[in-house]
């Protein structure tokens, strides 16, 4: 996922027609598409590209986290029907992103459980930090890396059509450094390392969350993805205990809530999409700032939440504010959405965010950040795999945002 600049617009949406050729070179393949290129002749040399990506060694095309641009790279799937399962990736981004991640693991016949050991690495060089709370200040914008190496076990079990619940047990293991940009004042230039929690902690942590998730109507993919491609409603409530292996000063736990409900819209395959979440951690805690949560932009780390529903697939928060742009140990989020297919998969979008961060939750609904704004993505099985929002109304400017996922067919 990336930030991008006006200027940069063009050479982005050059990036961005690349990108999503051989997608398209599907779509106008099939013979009854709605959208009017079925017709166009289609060069050998773009089916072979587009071909690729469905095989089980293929490119993949995406983001490694928000800010750190376009990324490409190799991955391998093994056949959705076998139940045991491999997969892997490597990836490299515009901005020296990198990741390295992979799993293994078996399913049930039905898909009704799945169990998986996991582990990757990702390093992100410059970061964006303003400070911590809901008055921070734009002109304080700072940078700092961070690699993180994450391994452990994870799964999920169907115990009803509709209800499934889960977990994952994994060791964590942070390494920080001074942000690696040019335009961007390092952390430590900008704030007293007093005011940061965890500066200078990098211990080893354990991470145990349990969630228990309802999908109304069932959806035939299982992953919680999948319910955005129809109309129905997603609830998932989930508890994280974090332990400091090292020293024990930094654990905590905290709780999270979510919905997302999709309504049909006034016309055939419009839809209005509203999505909540709601998150606090215990009071006397004492958090790193590398996993306090974040709200503004694109999306935030995996750090601090895996698998945000989002709306529509997509992770992104406070579209009118930057990238992370505020950081604390509750957070509230409100999102409406309404999607219209323009072609068979391009669609645009209008939407409404509203959200807050704050140290306890009884303090997240005073001054509620706002912004509006509208995007156009290229939707594949009801997620977006690419996406560009513009968002209005913060006074802070204009923002676009860039977000990619990862081409697999």
């Amino acid at each position: 996922m990336a930030h991008a600049s006006v200027p940069g617009m063009r050479r982005m949406i050059v990036v961005l027609s690349l990108t999503l050729f051989p997608h398209l070179a599907l779509a106008q393949s099939a013979p009854d598409t709605k959208d009017g290129l079925s017709n166009l002749p289609i060069p050998s040399w773009a089916k072979g590209i587009a071909d690729s990506f469905g095989k089980p060694l293929h490119p993949v095309v995406g983001g490694v986290a928000s800010g750190g641009g376009l990324g490409a790279g190799i991955g391998y799937d093994s056949p959705d029907d076998k139940l045991w399962y491999q997969s892997a990736e490597a990836m490299v981004t515009m901005r020296r992103y990198w990741s390295l991640e992979g799993e293994v693991g078996r399913r049930s016949l039905g898909k009704r459980s799945q169990l998986g050991v996991f582990g990757g690495v990702r390093d992100m060089n410059r970061i964006d930090y303003f400070g911590l709370g809901p008055n921070t200040s734009f002109d304080d914008r700072s940078a700092f890396r961070l690699r993180e190496t994450t391994f452990g076990a994870r799964g999920w079990h169907r115990v009803a059509p509709a209800v499934r619940l889960g977990g994952s047990a994994a060791m964590y293991m942070p390494d920080l450094g001074p942000g690696k940009s040019t335009r961007v004042r390092s952390i430590e230039h900008v704030f007293a390392a007093t005011s940061i929690p965890g500066f200078n902690a990098e211990p080893t942590f354990g991470r145990y969350r349990g969630f228990a998730e309802l999908m109304y109507p069932v959806m035939a993919d299982p992953e919680p993805a999948g319910a955005s491609e129809g109309y129905g409603a997603t609830y998932q409530i989930a508890l994280e205990a974090i332990r400091d292996q090292d020293s024990g000063r930094y654990n905590f736990h905290r709780w999270e809530t979510e919905v997302q409900q999709r309504i049909p819209g006034i016309r055939p395959g419009q839809k209005l999409t509203l999505h909540g979440f709601l998150a606090t951690t215990n009071n006397d805690a004492e958090v790193p700032f590398y996993m306090l949560y974040t709200l503004g932009g694109a999306g935030g780390l995996k750090a601090f939440r895996p698998d945000l529903l989002g709306t529509d697939g997509t992770r992104a928060t406070l579209r009118s504010f930057r990238n992370y742009r505020f950081r604390d140990r509750a957070l509230v989020l409100m999102q409406a959405e309404y999607r219209i297919p323009i072609f068979e998969k391009v669609h645009a979008t209008v939407f409404v965010d509203a959200g807050q961060v704050a140290p306890r939750a009884s303090q997240l609904f005073k001054d509620v950040r706002t912004g509006t704004g509208f995007s156009l993505g290229y939707m594949v099985k009801g997620k977006s795999v690419a996406r560009v929002d513009v968002g209005l109304g913060s006074g802070e400017g204009m923002q676009i945002f860039w977000s990619f996922g990862t081409f697999q067919n």
